[in-house]
């Protein structure tokens, strides 16, 4: 059954302490009286947030939404096509789905209760979840109606799709004795410095980073101090010498295969992210490490001791405290943007509103921001990041997304939340939990001026709902990611020939059977870029290597440039960088510039993931891919220079409506 990622914490203290009635929370709180218009945004409070995650009250939801879905079950488009492909037809589809839809309301398909549905239900991933859940029961349940020739081919295919046991997917690791050694604690607590600090001292081993920027930064750390350290990410292998025995690498190109004395797997809790957590379970079920430390967040902690003394290894936790504290205060800045002051970070949470409140902060103050998001290479947000922790450069703020969060050394006296709604894909919510004592973790930092962090917001309630988060307990993470291997989809492939990849993919999902520990990561986007390749010719793995790359499904000029570079493999034509890729002679002066600059970035990245895995036809070598994507960041970087030197507001200019799609943090490199 595939299952998504629940969230589950003892807080009856703090459900008690928000029974009081919730003020709506405002779309954007800078000048809410402009957009007083648009209506406020569905007040999602803390207590419903957490009241939802727990039962009984979160097997209501489930119980609401069986129902309603079973009452459509046998109009469901899905799920006739795929009763179509086993066999199921017209009035055979409709005997049995009426038999099913009846036997589930009166609860005798024990998988299809809402007790048993909620241990894996979220809002995020609700709907689909239950929709996956329902489907796989039906196929069980039609199974005596059946032609045999058709049990034994879903029989064959269920067992293709049994993630049940991915601890026997590295039976040389398996055979070892290892030992897990976690480092957790929050932010600012120096849990990392300890593995690396071990790590340094390795004869043999390697880091493995959630960013590419993490793998740069650990890599130059570890060959400024005289110690040869390799370097891999998705996009850029660098060999210091044969005889280094260090390797820093992203997390997605961890090497299983060498005996290592050391291993450091730096934020842990991301084992549980639907769409990357299979690349840290990999790496801590795979490597075959006598140690592998593991930082992150303590909310890993219960997880990963059931995994790995299930597999008799043993467990030791370190827990750390913050080396500096942070407050949270008790007065909002009012929406008063005057008070912003140097040193601080004022948080949002897309690309149109991190630009306005730069405006519009420099306007008022007199002061001058830097900013980061998502959609900045990485080395990009390192330099907004070097200038404003710089006192002499001049730069006195930082304007930012939830890019903060990670990877990025910050000097940051007050972190400061413009609001606290972010777009989820779906809706417009408060952002997590974890998500916001991460950005609010960043407040203060050890052996710098601002060692006592403080955090607010501009408005009365956002900074409740940060209070409340900030005191309530960690979400304990209950499941690690999954992602079949490309032996496992070929052999899947074998049993349904005629099937396009991105079916393949659904089919895969909807079959598939994990234990109660794991959970089956998202394909949406693999399935959007497959079905966008999907009239070009290409043998099963190479799909599979191009569906995987770094795409913004996003972004039409993305996928296009995908399409164009798996069409010259397919057609055995040689391509280079610079026949993709014209970059402007000089800066960009304008937002649309530097979004076409950003875009650009992107798809030299693309390029250069590529290149690594297929050489022979994407030929740019490595250094000259790495000069033209240097240039690219040399001119956003100017770009953001100009737009700070030449900023200036017009009095009684209107102010944009608030912008809430996410700002995405480029993860998969």
């Amino acid at each position: 059954m595939l299952r998504f990622i629940p969230l589950r914490q003892s807080a009856f203290l703090l459900l008690q302490r928000s029974f009081r009635p919730t003020v709506p929370l405002r779309p954007f709180s800078v000048t809410t009286t402009l957009w007083r218009k648009n209506g406020p945004v569905k007040d999602l409070g803390l207590r419903e947030l957490l009241l939802q995650s727990f039962s009984p009250n979160k097997k209501r939801i489930v119980h609401a939404e069986l129902k309603r879905k079973l009452g459509r079950f046998s109009k469901n488009i899905h799920v006739r096509r795929q009763a179509s492909s086993l066999g199921i037809k017209s009035k055979l589809f409709k005997d049995i789905s009426d038999s099913f839809v009846k036997a589930a309301l009166a609860g005798q398909i024990p998988r299809c209760t809402a007790k048993e549905l909620a241990s894996g239900y979220t809002k995020e991933e609700g709907s689909d979840y239950i929709d996956r859940a329902l489907l796989q029961a039906f196929i069980d349940f039609a199974e005596p109606y059946l032609p045999k020739e058709v049990v034994h081919k879903v029989n064959s295919l269920k067992k293709l799709s049994d993630l049940r046991f991915p601890s026997e997917w590295f039976p040389e690791a398996r055979q070892m004795k290892r030992k897990i050694i976690l480092h957790v604690g929050p932010t600012n607590s120096g849990k990392t410095y300890r593995a690396l600090q071990r790590l340094e001292s390795a004869e043999s081993g390697i880091y493995c980073g959630p960013l590419r920027l993490l793998a740069h930064e650990i890599y130059e750390k570890m060959n400024n101090k005289g110690i040869p350290c390799n370097l891999l990410t998705g996009e850029e292998k660098r060999e210091v010498s044969p005889h280094a025995t260090l390797t820093s690498s992203t997390v997605e190109m961890a090497s299983i295969g060498r005996p290592l004395d050391v291993a450091v797997i730096d934020e842990i809790q991301l084992i549980a992210d639907p769409n990357r957590g299979w690349a840290w379970t990999q790496a801590l079920l795979g490597l075959k490490a006598k140690e592998i430390h593991l930082c992150g967040e303590e909310a890993a902690v219960p997880l990963i001791r059931k995994i790995c003394e299930g597999l008799d290894e043993e467990v030791v936790v370190n827990k750390y405290e913050r080396l500096t504290p942070y407050t949270v205060s008790d007065m909002p800045l009012k929406s008063d943007l005057s008070q912003i002051e140097k040193g601080d970070c004022v948080v949002a949470f897309s690309r149109m509103n991190i630009f306005d409140l730069k405006k519009r902060i420099e306007a008022q103050t007199g002061l001058k921001c830097a900013v980061a998001y998502g959609g900045l290479p990485p080395e990009t947000r390192a330099l907004q990041a070097k200038s404003f922790n710089d006192p002499d450069s001049g730069i006195d703020v930082l304007v930012a997304s939830d890019a903060v969060g990670m990877g990025l050394n910050l000097n940051i006296k007050r972190v400061v939340f413009s609001n606290i709604q972010k777009f989820d894909g779906k809706e417009v919510r408060p952002i997590s939990i974890p998500q916001l004592k991460q950005i609010a973790g960043r407040a203060g930092r050890f052996g710098t001026a601002y060692g006592n962090g403080i955090v607010t917001a501009l408005n009365r309630a956002d900074l409740r709902y940060i209070k409340e988060a900030v005191a309530a307990p960690n979400v304990e993470l209950e499941m690690a990611g999954l992602q079949p291997t490309v032996d496992m989809l070929e052999l899947f492939a074998l049993q349904m020939p005629n099937e396009t990849f991105s079916g393949l993919l659904q089919k895969f999902e909807d079959l598939a059977s994990v234990s109660g520990d794991y959970f089956l990561c998202n394909y949406k986007d693999q399935k959007l870029i497959a079905d966008n390749l999907e009239e070009i010719r290409l043998p099963l793995r190479d799909r599979y290597q191009f569906v995987t790359a770094p795409v913004s499904t996003r972004s039409d000029g993305s996928m296009e440039l995908i399409k164009k570079l798996a069409r010259k493999f397919s057609q055995k034509k040689i391509c280079t960088l610079d026949e993709l890729i014209d970059l402007p002679t000089n800066p960009p002066t304008s937002s649309s510039g530097l979004k076409a600059l950003e875009e650009s970035h992107k798809q030299i990245m693309l390029y250069m993931w590529l290149s690594i895995r297929y050489p022979d036809t994407f030929i740019t070598t490595q250094d000259d891919a790495t000069s033209t994507k240097a240039q690219c960041e040399h001119l956003i970087d100017e770009g953001l220079k100009l737009s700070r030197a030449s900023q200036s507001i017009r009095k009684g200019r209107k102010h944009p409506r608030p912008h809430f799609r996410e700002d995405k943090l480029e993860f998969r490199q």
